[in-house]
């Protein structure tokens, strides 16, 4: 199984020069393919966007991460795996106005990683921003800068990047605040495994199912992603 892969920080990692990958996800994928009786090639580091092209077309055939939209559904064969966190609200530590409303956003200049979806309904506020109102980076690093250094309000991360970005950055950390929604107003979003509608090998999908069933009846896909995710 041909398994294209981007660097997704917290969960597969990639060395300095792209060809090797490390991570939870990879463990997981592994200990899938040993159940499910397939083997696993993984690619160099490859942009998601170059990856889901592959997927569609056949020239790879797995993907992990992967999370729901339409398209995605007609075009690929969805395994859910898992739920993400949903994205928070980093603020300066020293801002003393609480946000208890997801359309105090509307009010607010904003920072966000270039290329990172958030979740349905923060992505549909930060959308309707003016433009003096949002900047994009190239970062989650670049983007807890600028709400450190005041050069914005407030920004909207996944907090797992987060978590991998302030473990390396400890002085940014006491710096900076975090809002996190209530479930009510942000669920939740399930994360999928992608599988190429044009797979050779029909059984795949229900052998990867019945693996991720063993897997979350032992444990050991909790203890493999921890939590980072929530099953």
């Amino acid at each position: 199984m041909r398994w294209c892969l981007d660097h997704f920080p917290r969960l597969h990692e990639f060395d300095a020069k792209g060809r090797t990958a490390t991570g939870p996800s990879v463990q997981m994928m592994q200990a899938i393919a040993d159940r499910a009786g397939f083997s696993l090639e993984l690619s160099r580091q490859t942009p998601i966007a170059r990856c889901l092209k592959d997927l569609a077309a056949g020239d790879t055939d797995i993907m992990v991460n992967l999370l729901y939209s339409e398209e995605r559904a007609r075009q690929f064969i969805l395994i859910r795996f898992a739920s993400r966190l949903p994205d928070q609200l980093y603020r300066p530590v020293t801002a003393a106005k609480p946000v208890l409303l997801l359309s105090q956003i509307s009010s607010m200049s904003i920072v966000i990683v270039r290329g990172f979806r958030l979740h349905p309904k923060l992505q549909k506020i930060a959308d309707a921003l003016p433009a003096n109102q949002i900047q994009y980076v190239d970062s989650a690093l670049n983007a807890l800068k600028l709400v450190a250094m005041g050069r914005t309000e407030a920004a909207l991360l996944s907090p797992n990047i987060v978590k991998t970005v302030l473990d390396q950055h400890p002085d940014i950390a006491s710096q900076l605040q975090s809002t996190q929604f209530p479930h009510d107003d942000l669920q939740p979003e399930d994360i999928f495994i992608g599988l190429s509608r044009h797979l050779k090998h029909s059984d795949a999908e229900q052998k990867i199912k019945t693996a991720l069933a063993q897997m979350k009846q032992d444990g050991s896909l909790q203890r493999i992603l921890g939590n980072t995710v929530l099953y």
